[in-house]
């Protein structure tokens, strides 16, 4: 490899990292609603391939898989954390940018090996309560 490869290699790696920093930054401010790969591209300025490229090296999966992974962890920690006596489903999914409840439902199981149904209600054991 000559010198200037390798630096125009350190330059690209130095340039994705960036981009990747920005896609985060990206999800966490709009992070009740999903975004469209359009949408995403316009906010972290790069074309659509540059973000999926990015993705595949630093991620392993593709930014909308990123996205709704990312999204289903965060309805599984507030379910986590909810009383179950207070929250439902329905409501932290919407609040993650679920719409559709069925779909949730299955891509939660899929990706969990429960429903969130089973998460929330397992905080109703954890509870204390006064004598």
């Amino acid at each position: 490899m000559t010198t200037a490869s390798a630096r125009n290699e350190g330059y690209a790696n130095r340039h994705h990292a960036r981009i990747m920093i920005r896609f985060e930054e990206v999800l966490a401010e709009h992070f009740s609603r999903p975004l469209n790969m359009p949408e995403l591209c316009e906010l972290i300025v790069v074309s659509d391939r540059t973000l999926r490229s990015c993705c595949a090296e630093f991620l392993g999966m593709s930014p909308t898989q990123y996205v709704l992974l990312r999204r289903l962890k965060e309805v599984r920690r507030a379910l986590r954390d909810a009383d179950p006596d207070m929250v439902n489903v329905a409501e932290v999914a919407h609040r993650f940018g679920f719409a559709q409840l069925g779909r949730f439902v299955g891509r939660y199981r899929a990706t969990f090996g429960e429903t969130p149904s089973t998460t929330l209600q397992r905080n109703r054991g954890m509870r204390f309560t006064d004598p």
